[in-house]
């Protein structure tokens, strides 16, 4: 089974299952099991073999071998009643008096219970020794992201932060402007410390409370793995390209990685009104070269109150807001003393309050 000597044992008890234990790594067989319920979920569009293929690969990512715990729910024979995974992460973080500091977080990710075993309780147990722990090993701020709404993730003190997008669907042969280039894995590093680099100084001016996800090469990566495999599930070439750039105007970073045929604008850095046209439309030829039907962005539409000069937003051209209704934010604060912020941005959402 698994092995439970990364963390002591601990046990907690539902009404139907009184010795249950929380441990902190798994085997192969473990995770086949895991990755299989995945499968049953979340595995829409996917060949069995080839999403088995996806989450090996996965885990074999940088992102993953740095940041990644698996957390199985067992019973006292071991057989997994529910599991999750978390994934740990950075954040920049400016208080009400302004104060700058580092936090260390962790996302939480993968929430399943068996559906044989489902309104027991066991997910709730779970996030709830998840939450306990974390906050014992120093943990400052938990965050997801969830189809299924909240009220779960309350119960373990997520808060709820209503996002919307803005969309827009893709005409066939649009034509990638001359004036932007394509950017690949290898391109990101430098641009990916700049950025954390400006929004350290934009959170020391500003005058709200707020958190920003500190961007990371490893975790663009992952999303990409994730890009090529549900290419090759469509039956496409995966591409290399992961975002734009203009040559001094801004640029922006994408995934195709979801079982729609959707293009997700990951971060949206546009610095002016003619770099938010010009990557706008670099977005829409992406996704027409991929067959993909819509590009969205999350709150490109919004002032973050980052940026202490106050410029416009600068929103994707032709892009309309709608209310988000999947995938909704939620945070947690781990550490007493703390209080949730007006703006949370990060790499993957570009921006809310």
């Amino acid at each position: 089974m698994s092995n439970p000597g990364l963390a002591p044992p601990g046990s907690t008890s539902t009404p139907d299952t009184p010795d249950l234990h929380v441990v902190l790594s798994a085997n192969p067989a473990d995770q086949a099991k895991r990755w299989r319920l995945h499968h049953q979920i979340w595995g829409e569009g996917f060949d069995l073999t080839l999403y088995l293929r996806r989450e090996a690969a996965l885990c074999e990512q940088d992102f993953c071998r740095n940041n990644l715990k698996m957390w199985l729910l067992c019973d006292a024979a071991g057989e997994v009643l529910a599991s999750l995974e978390t994934y740990a992460s950075q954040f920049w973080s400016v208080d009400a008096e302004g104060k700058l500091a580092k936090l260390r977080g962790q996302t939480i990710g993968s929430v399943v219970v068996d559906p044989r075993l489902r309104n027991r309780g066991y997910a709730s147990t779970l996030m709830d020794r998840v939450v306990a722990e974390e906050k014992l090993a120093g943990t400052q701020l938990t965050t997801l992201y969830s189809d299924v709404g909240p009220q779960m993730y309350r119960r373990s003190g997520h808060m709820l932060h209503p996002a919307t997008e803005m969309a827009r669907r893709v005409d066939a042969g649009v034509q990638w402007p001359a004036a932007v280039t394509e950017l690949g894995m290898g391109d990101l590093a430098d641009l990916l410390r700049a950025d954390t680099e400006q929004q350290a100084a934009w959170l020391g001016a500003s005058t709200v409370a707020a958190v920003t996800e500190i961007g990371k090469v490893e975790h663009v990566a992952w999303f990409h793995m994730r890009s090529q495999y549900r290419a090759w599930a469509r039956g496409t070439t995966p591409t290399p390209v992961v975002g734009a750039a203009t040559a001094s105007d801004g640029w922006c970073l994408w995934t195709a990685d979801t079982a729609e045929p959707v293009l997700h604008v990951l971060a949206w850095r546009p610095r002016g009104a003619a770099g938010a046209k010009q990557l706008t439309q670099a977005c829409l030829a992406h996704a027409a070269e991929r067959g993909l039907r819509e590009v969205v962005w999350w709150d490109a539409d919004r002032d973050t109150g980052l940026d202490p000069y106050h410029r416009l937003p600068h929103r994707p051209e032709g892009a309309e807001p709608r209310q988000r209704d999947k995938g909704l934010p939620m945070l947690a604060w781990l550490q007493p003393g703390s209080s949730f912020p007006l703006v949370w941005m990060g790499i993957e959402r570009v921006g809310w309050r």
